[in-house]
């Protein structure tokens, strides 16, 4: 017989027990008693509704009746025994255990147990049971949401894999957390949706695929600012939808990729049936996770090229051997690797203080026109030139006082490469560039900074080594011209003494000195020369006939001959610097044409000056004109120095020098005009 429920179950006073079964009823919680041989003695309404079954079919009854309902598992029964025996047994107080009933989808309770001792003794077992589904598949769900993070994670740090490789595998992942046949990674560039990456058999997602951007579903991506779920696309689109009559997807779930602050496009999953539920928080959570991991890859996988790029660029600078090179280098790579197709670059002209373009695009020139020469304070280039620090005009309309409307420019990157100019790359769109852009044209800087200063480095020591060179030529054509021109002095000098050795005759001794005041006064001027300075010539008038004597006297060619050309007369010049002349010009001959050579001089027949002239070989057409630019011809002869000092006592004088043509012999015309003391 089964017991009456209203009976004292747990042993108090009849008003106790009144009240406790209120309670108890009250509960949400399901509460049973069984006694020790399994037998239930007491349930309430909650746990009625619980196991689906009414209070007389539970009553008197074990719970091998729930077993038979297929309720509860056999498995799971045998738990509960165990339980039920520790406690008669008093090896445990109370137990919790959980269990699964019911049919799918299954529920999840608690069932927590103890033991119950009566007044009189006697024992039962008190059950709770509290419905905990929700918990566990909270629970169920942070543990599959942790699951693939952990996968995400994995993939994402395996620096082995490509960027392909890697999206491949997410979208899988994806795909299987969702339990989502289509997963796929779009590109959104204008008004067209492009596949890029994708997982599933749907023919239009599918790798290079293309579809009108406002008949995708990923319109409705970009529009909102939150991911796009939709459990029935149908229900929320409408059968006549573009998007759904083209792709017929029952559901979809998508996030926007955003690379930098530029979207790049979407991270997508769908199916082509509808979802028996809504996506929940942890699945929203996950899409806008793989979304951003897209986005990141992206970023850093185009930094990595722009890294790349940057290295090639650097190769490139080292080899440029001019500013203009640097300049040219750095604007195509701008164009051609970073995709910036609207860049000049403008170089810093401190004689003029001009910034001056050196290098553009063809697609700037196509916008613009040409580059213009901007002078200081014109226009934002130079703000940003003098402030050395990248300057981003998000807008160009907003800058109302440097905004040139004509242009269809609306923002630009002004990238100032230390005092040496300025890199600009512009768009026809506001605010196109983004921190990779910004971040890529900084390293470029510094490449470019380098490499103009290596190059100015390179252009100084060209110059430094240049000037040495020429500072060490002038240096032995003095060495040479000193040597040259002391010699006939020196010679004269030499010889009279081996006069008055042999002769013994003192009145030699005055050609000995006056040889020797020669030499002093050549030393002096030579040394002026030497220090950049030239003494002003000591004009007279002086008889030329004892020049042209003392001068040939000189010259250590005894088989020579001098022809005078009576009357020679007065010549205006300075005397030390004339014997220079002439002695140079007698032992040019003598070295030209041989020991035996005749030289003439004479007055000229139609202007003031006089000429000499010898019967060698003469000059070539190339040396005759080159003499004549005052000094062009081979230095490295000793008739090339010779010459340069007749060329430069000419010029020191103001007369004029010209080697006409002849048919035989040299011959060598100065015109002298007026001199003033």
């Amino acid at each position: 017989m089964r017991p009456d429920p209203h009976n004292d179950v747990l042993g108090d006073s009849e008003e106790s027990t009144s009240t406790y079964q209120a309670i108890i009823e009250a509960v949400r919680d399901g509460v049973f008693v069984v006694n020790l041989d399994g037998t239930i003695t007491y349930v309430n309404d909650a746990l009625c509704s619980l196991t689906e079954h009414d209070r007389d079919e539970l009553l008197g009854e074990s719970f091998d009746t729930l077993i038979e309902s297929q309720l509860v598992q056999a498995e799971e029964f045998e738990r509960f025994v165990t339980a039920i025996d520790g406690l008669a047994d008093g090896e445990i107080q109370d137990k919790t255990l959980t269990f699964e009933i019911g049919q799918e989808p299954k529920r999840v309770v608690d069932v927590r147990v103890s033991i119950h001792i009566h007044d009189d003794g006697d024992n039962d077992v008190v059950g709770v049971v509290r419905d905990v589904t929700e918990r566990e598949r909270r629970a169920r769900a942070a543990e599959r949401k942790q699951e693939v993070l952990a996968k995400l994670y994995q993939v994402g740090a395996e620096d082995a894999l490509t960027f392909d490789q890697k999206a491949e595998r997410i979208l899988s992942i994806g795909c299987e957390y969702l339990n989502l046949p289509f997963g796929f990674l779009s590109r959104i560039e204008e008004d067209t949706q492009e596949i890029v990456h994708t997982v599933g058999e749907h023919t239009l997602l599918q790798p290079d695929e293309t579809a009108p951007l406002d008949q995708s579903y990923c319109r409705k991506t970009i529009q909102g600012d939150d991911l796009v779920g939709m459990q029935d696309a149908q229900a929320e689109l409408g059968e006549d939808d573009p998007a759904y009559e083209l792709f017929d997807l029952g559901c979809y779930i998508g996030t926007k990729v955003m690379v930098g602050e530029n979207l790049y496009g979407t991270f997508c999953f769908a199916a082509p049936h509808n979802r028996d539920r809504e996506f929940n928080a942890g699945e929203r959570e996950v899409v806008k996770l793989l979304g951003q991991w897209a986005g990141y890859e992206l970023s850093r996988q185009r930094f990595e090229e722009r890294l790349q790029g940057l290295h090639e660029i650097s190769q490139q600078l080292l080899a440029a051997e001019t500013t203009t090179d640097v300049a040219k280098i750095t604007i195509e790579g701008v164009m051609d690797l970073f995709d910036l197709p609207v860049s000049a670059f403008w170089e810093y002209d401190a004689s003029d203080d001009v910034l001056r373009p050196v290098a553009e695009t063809d697609e700037a020139v196509r916008i613009v026109g040409e580059a213009p020469t901007f002078t200081r304070g014109d226009a934002l280039l130079w703000e940003s030139f003098d402030s050395g620090e990248i300057q981003q005009y998000e807008d160009l309309t907003e800058q109302p006082e440097s905004y040139d409307s004509e242009t269809p420019l609306r923002s630009e990157v002004h990238v100032p490469c230390g005092n040496h100019g300025v890199i600009i790359s512009s768009a026809t769109e506001p605010r196109a560039f983004d921190e990779i852009d910004i971040e890529s044209l900084r390293l470029l800087e510094a490449l470019v900074t380098e490499a103009i200063t290596a190059v100015k480095r390179e252009e100084q020591l060209a110059e430094r080594g240049e000037a040495l060179q020429r500072q060490n030529d002038r240096l032995e054509e003095f060495a040479d011209v000193v040597a040259h021109d002391l010699r006939s002095p020196l010679t004269g000098a030499i010889g009279f003494l081996e006069v008055v050795r042999e002769t013994n005759e003192s009145q030699h001794f005055d050609r000995v000195e006056q040889s020797l005041d020669r030499m002093e006064g050549l030393i002096n001027e030579l040394l002026l020369i030497a220090r950049g300075e030239r003494q002003a010539v000591n004009i007279r008038s002086h008889r030329l006939q004892p020049i042209l004597e003392e001068a040939w006297s000189y010259t250590d060619a005894p088989k020579a001959t001098l022809s005078v050309d009576d009357p020679l007369g007065e010549i205006q010049a300075d005397e030390t610097r004339l014997l220079q002349l002439f002695g140079n010009l007698f032992r040019n001959s003598v070295e030209h044409a041989g020991d035996d050579v005749t030289v003439e001089v004479g007055p000229l027949a139609d202007e003031e000056g006089f000429y000499v002239a010898d019967d060698g070989p003469g000059f070539s057409e190339k040396s005759r004109t080159e003499f004549e630019a005052l000094g062009e011809i081979d230095e490295t002869s000793a008739a090339g120095i010779g010459l340069m000092s007749v060329t430069d006592v000419v010029d020191a004088h103001g007369w004029e020098l010209s080697v006409p043509a002849t048919d035989q012999g040299a011959r060598i015309e100065i015109r002298t005009g007026e001199q003033s003391e």
